[in-house]
């Protein structure tokens, strides 16, 4: 009766450490990703590059991200404005599910890099078109987020905050949503 219960409670330990082994991922991960990107204030459309190391700590995960955005839109004069955004945020995302598909929320807090570029004229006569490029510096915002986590894949609906600049009398909006991508290196479950 012994042996039999000894072995019963050893097939129920394996089992247990077994299901939760299933779901245990490595700490450290980064995460190299690619969207299309949508202002919030006109219509428009842009793209973005990141790479984000992350490390996790259960359900709470910590990184650092760099992102490369522009993404451009014509105003209500015909001016075309190309604006580009180069941003370095802290991130933190909580997971709310340890499983293989893992939905989350995160906040990115950082600086934001903004410059635009400038087009005017007729498009259709090149000898009249004027640009100009205006840098504007680095500014504080924030990136809200959601999605899901995959072992080694990242889905997530971004809102840059980022605010506005004046140029001469325009008022340029750096605000972007995004939809993006991402592979991730590393992270993933443990064998």
């Amino acid at each position: 009766m012994k042996r039999k219960a000894i072995i019963l409670a050893s097939l129920l330990l394996s089992a247990a450490y077994a299901a939760q082994a299933q779901y245990a991922y490595k700490p450290f991960r980064i995460d190299a990703g690619a969207g299309l990107s949508f202002p919030l204030t006109t219509f428009g459309i842009g793209g973005l590059l990141s790479v984000e190391p992350q490390y996790s700590m259960g359900p709470f995960a910590v990184g650092v991200r760099v992102e490369y955005h522009a993404g451009g839109y014509e105003t209500e004069n015909f001016l075309s404005i190309t604006k580009v955004n180069n941003a370095m945020l802290l991130t933190g995302d909580y997971r709310f599910s340890s499983g293989t598909a893992r939905p989350f929320v995160g906040l990115g807090l950082g600086s934001y890099v903004t410059g635009a570029y400038f087009y005017s004229g007729d498009y259709n006569d090149e000898e009249t078109i004027a640009s100009a490029y205006r840098f504007f510096g680095p500014q504080a915002g924030a990136m809200l987020r959601a999605g899901f986590d995959l072992p080694h894949f990242r889905f997530a609906l971004q809102c840059h905050l980022t605010g506005s600049r004046m140029h001469e009398d325009v008022k340029v909006n750096f605000s972007y949503m995004a939809l993006t991508v991402a592979v991730g290196i590393g992270g993933g479950k443990f064998d």
